[in-house]
C-alpha cells in the first residue's frame, strides 16, 4: 500500500512539473513576441498537451493521499490548465457560430467573442499561477502528503 501511495505521489509531482513547464512555454508563446516564431512553436499542440496534462493532474491529485490544501492547489492547477485549452476552443466555436448566425457584419459591430477569450488569456493563466505557486510552496515546506 505504501508503494502505491509513493507511486501516485511521485507521478503527481512529475505531472505537476511538466504541466508547469508547458504553462511557461505557452505563456511565452502568447506574450513574448520578441523571440521569432515562438508563437508558432508553442501554439495549438502545446495547448492541447497542457489540457491533457491538466486532466491527468486532476485525476492524480484526486486519488492521492494529500492534505486538503495541497489537493486544492493541485486540482486548481490542473483545472486551469484544462480551462485554457477548452476556453480557446470554445472561443473559436462561439465566434464561428456568431458569424454563421449573424453574418460577417458581426465583426464590425461586436469585434470578437470576449468571454472565452478573457478566460483563456487572463483568468485561467492567473488561476494556474496561483495553484502552481501554492503547490510549489507546499512542496518546498514538505506539507503535501498526509502523515500517518
Amino acid at each position: 500500500m505504501q508503494e502505491k501511495k509513493n507511486k501516485i505521489y511521485v507521478s503527481t509531482l512529475v505531472i505537476f512539473w511538466i504541466t508547469f513547464a508547458f504553462f511557461i512555454m505557452v505563456m511565452a508563446g502568447m506574450y513574448l513576441y520578441i523571440i521569432p516564431y515562438i508563437g508558432i512553436i508553442t501554439g495549438v499542440p502545446f495547448r492541447a498537451i497542457l489540457s491533457i496534462l491538466g486532466i491527468v493532474l486532476i485525476i492524480l491529485a484526486a486519488k492521492a493521499k494529500f492534505t486538503k490544501i495541497a489537493k486544492v492547489f493541485f486540482i486548481l492547477t490542473g483545472a486551469s490548465a484544462l480551462g485554457m485549452g477548452l476556453s480557446m476552443i470554445l472561443h473559436n466555436l462561439v465566434f464561428a457560430l456568431l458569424i454563421k448566425l449573424f453574418g460577417e457584419g458581426i465583426l464590425g459591430s461586436m469585434g470578437d467573442e470576449p468571454v472565452f477569450f478573457i478566460l483563456a488569456t487572463i483568468v485561467c493563466p492567473l488561476a494556474l499561477l496561483v495553484g502552481a505557486v501554492g503547490s510549489i510552496v507546499l512542496i518546498a515546506k514538505k506539507k503535501v502528503i498526509v502523515k500517518e
